[in-house]
């Protein structure tokens, strides 16, 4: 947009002046548009002030804060941000203490010369009617008398005449503060006065700076309205900004300023749009100055003046951002400034007729932007186009026509305008899609061409260029008499030519296609400077193939002009990465090889024309007439080369005329057998070119096989051929080389590495030719074996050529060339893989198995396994075997290897000499011998399954560098071969408890004794009672059961008072019943007054052994249970039961009153009666019972039933806690949820 007149086609924002933030020799800097037209430069109203600017640091802040609110050039997103914070942007200029306002009247001094002395005449000085310096109506003024408008009205209220007038002061805290106060408002009234004088709408706004703060000055507040009473300001238009703000506070300050002021310059363009619309709606064309003298002979029309009014209040609208209104206003100027009145009443020779175009074009750009402003994208690209067509009608019926440079010139300008707004606005597309939606006021149904899309700012740019082109094409054709300049052509010459080229906004036909030494337009540089900005934009978007297309045009402008440096660096990164070799897109491929091979040999780039000779080789490329195709000596009559190219790319770095293919025989093979594999070399040369040879072809492969080369030796005829010669078969003799012999016997130079099989062949192919040789190598090691690449070198006196195949990602081939009897035929190679061998272990022969394992193991229990080695091999090994125990547990068994009385002793040089085998060595076997070792280890004490492995490892004696193996796996369990419930049931203890009174003077009187002594409290005595089964499937041997104490809380004492005599018994072997087994346990606290609850952790630890062999070894397995709990210091009623030896079915019944606790306790006793018995005893009463202290309440009882349960109910009461006491059952007694049970036997 830089072709049209400055600020013409510029977005407008609400014009601020900012007075006193910067000197006069600094405010410059802050705007980029301080020219002012000559028209206004001198009769102007002048601002000033008697008072400096103000240049502290806080200042400086404050005027960086106003200008990050500056809306100059603001896009899309900025607008779209601003209506969420309500702001419409502005445009600031920062001034000095002066500023001169545009004059609103013309100076009578400048239409002197056309005024009349006679007073009576209508050009009086008395009767003139003085209108603005820029006004159709002023005899100064450019358009007068018939002008339609000028940019320099744009101008005038963008940059020149502000909507409002800041003012900056600063507020001094000097004791003295009257005069310097007077003086602040003496200087304000004077700006108001020169802002009244210019009869300018401006408003006017103070911003005081303060030195001190409000604690600082008493009646800052008394100040600021003696300030506001004494300058005639509203409340509004004065603002205080504090000291010490800090830069955050300086920016919502300013953002407070300029919120509170934006309604007031909203209001004053609504002021300046009622003003116009007023002298619009009035219908009259006003009167001139003068009558006009120049020109044509008439005003301007009122139509014309309409147009005006619509330009201006379209210009207004936008000023207040309101984009709608603005259309409307644009679309109505426009249309009129089209009509047979204006643009069509004016002559094509005519400047009215340049200057209604341009007009015409600046109100078309503005539209556009309204449009894009609110995302009307297809009726942006209609508006486009329909001015485009507008305009094109009215040039080729009334003007130049549009066959010519200029037109196109204009296009170009055209195109570049709307690729312009679309960067400037940044208007989302949607991510990468390549035009934007029609908005939603487009009907649904309607069907839009492509065009009518709005597409990104690239496009706009490529057409743009084909334009440009055009131009150049035009400009061409232009006759050499006519590129003389006018000081140099006859004046019928230069009149001639003014009417035959159309110079819009283009230059004259001497500057636009110069004469040879001759200065003017560069039709290359504007040409590629469209192609890169159209380049920068698609390549920004990912389009690749626009992207590719654009950077070969420019390379081939760059070859027009002979600028082969720059050429070949766009056609290389082109030629290197173009995506059209990808998709076989041949015919353009072939055209950018020959201009890069063109450029290359321009400046002598050696390298670029071995490349390019080897791709244009390939046969999809049609043969050029012209073209030589012989690769071998494609660098004759290069002078430039300095030494010797080398030359390495891989295959899709360029369309190779050979292709390399590799597969294998099968799929699967063994070590120690040999394999064979093919690779087929194939030439697509041109019919015409010749024969290539080369020096050698490299195979490499993955997973440590060693490389393969093939060297080129003349003169073979070890081959099979059919077919014209065009497929030739051999089989290759590969010798294996060590590393000195094969880096001596490498003849790559370009590699510089050196092989380790090496063969002997004929690498000379002709074009068409196919040459298939088959490899055959031993295989020596365990794995998978890929073919990774084949590198053809070929080496000639002038350059050196490495091409690199990837076989496994292109050079994979399904065919299988077979030698018959008939020739040559090909099978298909029926599998996915063709270029991958999975190499297998050798088979082993050598027999593993194990002996003696049991049926059933069991935890804790060792596991002894014997391991029978047979070798079938044919001749004499050396192994070793591995065992590995896997199976859920952190720490592996340890392992041991028994000894064995019939091991062979080793032969002293034997000894001498290390295994090359892991593991336990076994030594050297014949063949069809039998070897035995044997190891155990100890299972984990909780049940486990286990995966035993046992691995031999053995190589033979003839090849010790191939290891072999064989695995023999064995799943064993060990379980638990015993399993036990437990019940805790509380007794009475036999010892009698201390006295009260005894035990308060043995804890006087031995105090320090007691307190060193342990076990001295209440001893408890409880019964434990085993269930034990046993699981084992077999029976076992019981050797002893045992109850073990694990762990002891709280420092109580526990001693195991009686063992079952029956627990060394082997009864427990058997598997149908269980066997309860009773242990008794003694617990006494440390001391009397140790009343906590304690705990004790206890096992059962059983003693067994197999029966067989009658040695075995004795396990011990422990079965945990589960904790004892020792109440602490509660009171509890325990229940025993004997039966009477002397009365039969008589039944004594005690109940055991025990009173831990240091205190008195009294309890109440009631028994209840039954029907199931009869009872000798207390059946109510009451019990005191002193502190650690129990008694024994007992009573007899006579059942009245035979063979059952009776239930007796003792209901025992503590009062002074109103407890009941729940009975404890003990020997020979139960007791579920209701009480005790007691049995009372049948024949009783």
């Amino acid at each position: 947009m830089e072709a049209y007149p400055e600020g013409s086609l510029t977005h407008n924002h609400p014009f601020i002046v900012l007075s006193g933030l910067a000197s006069e020799s600094t405010a410059s800097g802050y705007d980029a548009s301080s020219s002012q037209s000559p028209l206004f430069d001198e009769d102007g109203p002048r601002i000033t002030s008697k008072f400096p600017p103000i240049t502290t640091e806080t200042a400086d802040q404050l005027r960086s804060c106003f200008l990050q609110e500056a809306a100059r050039g603001s896009g899309h997103n900025d607008r779209v941000e601003r209506m969420n914070a309500s702001s419409v942007g502005f445009n600031l200029k920062i001034a000095g203490r002066t500023f001169r306002l545009p004059t609103r009247k013309a100076n009578i001094e400048k239409v002197s010369q056309w005024i009349s002395p006679d007073p009576s005449s209508p050009t009086s000085s008395q009767s003139l009617v003085l209108h603005s310096p820029i006004s159709p109506l002023s005899p100064s003024s450019p358009l007068f008398p018939d002008g339609v408008m000028t940019p320099l009205w744009i101008t005038k209220h963008q940059d020149l005449l502000p909507s409002a007038f800041i003012s900056f002061y600063n507020l001094t805290a000097d004791p003295d503060i009257s005069s310097h106060d007077n003086e602040l408002k003496e200087d304000i009234l004077k700006v108001k006065q020169s802002l009244a004088s210019s009869s300018s709408r401006s408003r006017y706004i103070v911003v005081l700076l303060s030195e001190a703060s409000v604690l600082d000055i008493s009646d800052l507040d008394d100040r600021l309205a003696n300030i506001r009473r004494g300058a005639g300001l509203d409340p509004k238009s004065l603002f205080l900004l504090p000291p010490q703000t800090s830069l955050a506070e300086l920016r919502d300050f300013a953002r407070t300023i300029l919120s509170a002021i934006q309604p007031l310059c909203i209001e004053y363009y609504r002021d300046l749009s009622k003003h116009a619309r007023r002298k619009r709606n009035r219908g009259a064309v006003p009167q001139p100055t003068v009558p006009p003298f120049r020109g044509t002979s008439q005003t301007l029309s009122g139509q014309g003046w309409n147009v005006r009014y619509d330009f201006k209040l379209g210009i207004l609208a936008e000023f207040r951002q309101e984009m709608d209104a603005a259309t409307r206003h644009y679309e109505g100027a426009y249309d009129m400034l089209l009509s047979q009145d204006v643009f069509e009443s004016i002559a094509s020779w005519s400047p009215r007729w340049n200057e209604a175009r341009l007009l015409a074009d600046i109100i078309s750009v503005r539209v556009l932007r309204c449009l894009l402003w609110n995302n009307q994208t297809t009726s942006a690209v209609r508006r486009w186009q329909l001015h485009r067509a507008g305009v094109k009608d009215i040039v080729d019926r009334r003007g130049k026509g549009s066959a010519n440079y200029g037109w196109e010139a204009w296009e170009a300008k055209w195109a570049k305008v709307m690729a312009d707004l679309l960067q400037e606005l940044a208007l989302p597309h949607g991510g990468d899609a390549i035009y934007a939606n029609p908005e939603k006021a487009i009907p649904v149904g309607e069907r839009l061409s492509p065009w009518q899309h709005l597409h990104h700012a690239g496009y706009w740019f490529s057409l743009m260029t084909r334009h440009l082109y055009a131009r150049q094409r035009f400009a061409e054709m232009i006759p050499e008499e006519d590129r003389t300049s006018p000081g140099q052509s006859p004046a019928s010459q230069v009149a001639n030519k003014a009417y035959l080229y159309d110079t819009y906004l283009c230059p004259e036909p001497h500057q636009e296609a110069p004469l040879h030494g001759r200065e003017g337009v560069s039709h290359f540089q504007l040409i590629v400077d469209g192609l890169n900005m159209s380049l920068q934009v698609f390549e920004a978007r990912g389009q690749k193939r626009v992207v590719e297309r654009l950077k070969f045009e420019i390379a081939k402008e760059q070859m027009r002009h002979g600028l082969w440096t720059d050429a070949i660096q766009n056609l290389r990164s082109l030629w290197q990465n173009m995506s059209w070799r990808r998709e076989g897109w041949w015919s353009v491929v072939q055209e950018v090889c020959w201009a890069l091979r063109t450029c290359a040999r321009q400046v002598g780039d050696a390298d670029t024309i071995v490349s390019i000779e080897w791709e244009l080789l390939n046969d999809l490329f049609p043969p050029r007439p012209d073209g030589r195709y012989d690769l071998a000596n494609c660098l004759e009559g290069l002078q430039s080369v300095k030494s010797k190219p080398k030359v390495i790319f891989k295959a899709g770095d360029v369309v190779s005329f050979l292709s390399a293919s590799h597969a294998f025989g099968s799929a699967e093979e063994n070590v120690g057998d040999y394999l064979t594999s093919q690779l087929v070399i194939s030439s697509r040369a041109h019919k015409r070119s010749s024969p290539v040879t080369l020096a050698d072809i490299r195979l490499v492969y993955d997973g440590g096989f060693k490389p393969i080369t093939l060297r080129h030796k003349a003169g073979l005829d070890d081959s099979d051929t059919t077919g014209n010669n065009s497929i030739q078969y051999m089989k290759v003799q590969l010798e294996e080389m060590s590393s000195l012999q094969s880096h001596q016997a490498s003849v790559s130079p370009v590699t510089n590495r050196g092989p380790l099989f090496i063969g002997d062949v004929d690498l000379t192919l002709i074009p068409g030719q196919t040459k298939v040789f088959e490899l055959a190598y031993l295989l020596r090691e365990v794995g998978e074996i890929r073919a990774k690449s084949a590198t053809l070198s070929m080496i000639e006196e002038s350059f050196e050529v490495e091409y690199v195949v990837p076989i496994d990602d292109r050079g994979f081939s399904s065919i299988w060339w077979n030698k018959t009897a008939e020739g040559l035929k090909k099978q298909k190679i029926v599998r996915e893989a063709v270029n991958v061998l999975k190499v297998l272990p050798k088979p082993p022969k050598m027999q593993l198995s194990v002996h003696g394992m049991q049926p059933q193991y069991y935890a804790g229990e060792r596991i002894s396994v014997d391991v029978e080695i047979l070798n079938k091999e044919e001749e004499e090994t050396e192994a070793s075997l591995e065992v590995r125990i896997l199976g859920d547990f952190d720490e592996t068994p340890k392992l041991v290897w028994m000894e064995r009385s019939d091991r062979a002793l080793v032969v002293e040089g034997d000894a001498a000499q290390e295994p090359n085998l892991p593991g336990h060595r076994i030594g050297k076997l014949d063949p069809r011998v039998t070897a035995r070792e044997e190891f155990s280890f100890y299972s984990w004490s909780q049940p486990m399954d286990y995966i035993l492995e046992v691995k031999v490892l053995y190589h033979l004696m003839t090849d010790p560098d191939t290891p072999i193996s064989r695995t023999l796996t064995e799943t064993l369990s060990a379980i638990c071969p015993f399993g036990a419930s437990y019940e805790f049931s509380p007794r009475v203890h036999p010892a009698p408890w201390p006295k009260h009174s005894q035990s308060q003077d043995e804890m006087t009187s031995t105090e320090d004794q007691l307190s060193n002594e342990k076990g001295q409290g209440i001893t408890q005595r409880w019964c434990i009672a085993a269930n034990v089964a046993c699981l084992a499937a077999e029976k076992l041997d019981v050797e002893k059961v045992e109850l073990e104490v694990i762990t002891i809380n709280d420092e109580i004492t526990c001693s195991i008072v009686q063992d079952d005599d029956e627990n060394s018994s082997s009864s427990l072997a058997s598997t149908d019943e269980a066997r309860e087994l009773q242990f008794t346990l003694d617990v006494q606290r440390p001391t009397l007054e140790d009343r906590r609850p304690a705990s004790l952790d206890l096992a059962l630890n059983i003693k067994w052994k197999r029966p067989e062999p009658p040695d075995s070894e004795t396990f011990s397995t422990r079965i945990p249970a589960p904790r004892l709990l020792v109440p602490g210091g509660e009171p509890r009623v325990l229940a025993s039961v004997q039966y009477s030896s002397s009365v039969p079915g008589l039944i004594h019944l005690s109940y055991t009153i025990e009173n831990r606790s240091m205190h008195q306790l009294t309890f109440s006793l009631v028994m209840e009666s039954s029907e199931d018995f009869a009872f000798h005893g207390p059946k109510f009463g009451s019990l005191q019972l002193v502190p650690i202290s129990r008694h024994t309440v007992r009573f007899n009882l006579f059942p009245t039933v035979q063979g059952t349960w009776i239930q007796p109910q003792l209901r025992v009461v503590d009062r002074g806690f109103n407890k009941t006491l729940r009975v404890v059952a003990t020997e020979g007694v139960k007791t579920d949820k209701k009480g005790i049970l007691i049995w009372v036997n049948a024949d009783d």
